[in-house]
């Protein structure tokens, strides 16, 4: 290849979207792991990410990205443990507003339902809800209750679930 056609060739690679020279480079390591995964996030705050609770989006970019890599769902088992202010992300619009969470109504409804939906358990600790005073008629559809989010998270990790935590 000859000098001029070697830099039309480089300048082509760079106009081009989404194709450079690193991308040719720069492997993408694969997962390992493609069954019995255990995974358990603690999340114990209400932040939002783009309009819902921040553990929901990433469980739900989680899950997806899983899906992409051809790994069957019923090989991923995600726990969502919810405590402290998290809780606002499980609970309905009564509760939400006695907690003075930044909406009434919940804006975590669709994305609690499809996760449920697709396998994930949504837990919350008993003592958080008991200590706020919600409920358990107030809890979102598909919220299990725990005995605390401490005792779980010791419980599942024992059983060997990888731990990711959401503040």
């Amino acid at each position: 290849m000859n000098r001029n056609t070697f830099i039309a060739f480089g300048c082509l690679l760079l106009a081009t979207p989404g194709l450079h020279a690193a991308d040719a480079e720069t492997p993408v390591i694969p997962l390992q792991v493609r069954e019995n995964l255990k995974i358990v996030y603690q999340v114990t705050e209400d932040l939002s990410y783009e309009g819902v609770n921040k553990g929901l989006f990433y469980a739900r970019k989680l899950i997806n990205t899983y899906d992409k890599q051809g790994i069957s769902p019923n090989q991923v088992d995600l726990h969502l443990v919810f405590h402290g202010t998290g809780l606002n992300a499980v609970v309905q619009a009564g509760a939400r507003e006695r907690l003075k969470a930044e909406k009434a109504e919940n804006p975590n409804g669709e994305i609690l339902a499809e996760l449920i939906r697709r396998g994930v358990q949504i837990e919350l600790c008993e003592n958080t809800m008991q200590q706020k005073g919600v409920k358990p008629t107030e809890l979102m559809p598909g919220v299990k209750l725990v005995v605390g989010a401490f005792p779980r998270l010791v419980d599942l990790q024992l059983q060997g679930y990888a731990y990711i935590k959401f503040e």
